[in-house]
């Protein structure tokens, strides 16, 4: 059981400079704004504040791989190298994913 010490200074895995830490990150925090993005894209299409086709799903897979730049900056402030070098490794894993899926439609147009 964590002592109140850690919890209160906050000693998490996310505040550590470990690989592990940074590819957990690289990959769950595009996860976590994709289903921001398609559920604030649901509701605006509800709403009838944009057309049905406005946002297709290639671009909500790209938006939300750049959102990791929200916390490689922080950990560049912070000066975690190993975790920034995980976070690095996520993207660039994240976005073959995105490249082998929609492979076929960006050859065919």
């Amino acid at each position: 059981m964590p002592s109140l010490a850690s919890i209160h200074s906050g000693n998490n895995m996310w505040r550590t400079d470990k690989l592990i830490a940074g590819i957990a990150t690289g990959i769950l925090f595009p996860f976590m704004f994709f289903v921001i993005f398609y559920e604030l894209k649901d509701l605006l299409i509800e709403k009838n504040l944009i057309p049905e086709g406005a946002f297709r799903l290639q671009f909500l897979c790209i938006i939300s791989v750049v959102a990791n730049v929200i916390p490689a900056g922080s950990y560049v402030r912070t000066k975690m190298d190993k975790a920034l070098k995980g976070i690095v490794g996520g993207t660039m894993l994240m976005v073959f994913v995105i490249i082998i899926y929609f492979y076929h439609g960006l050859v065919t147009g």
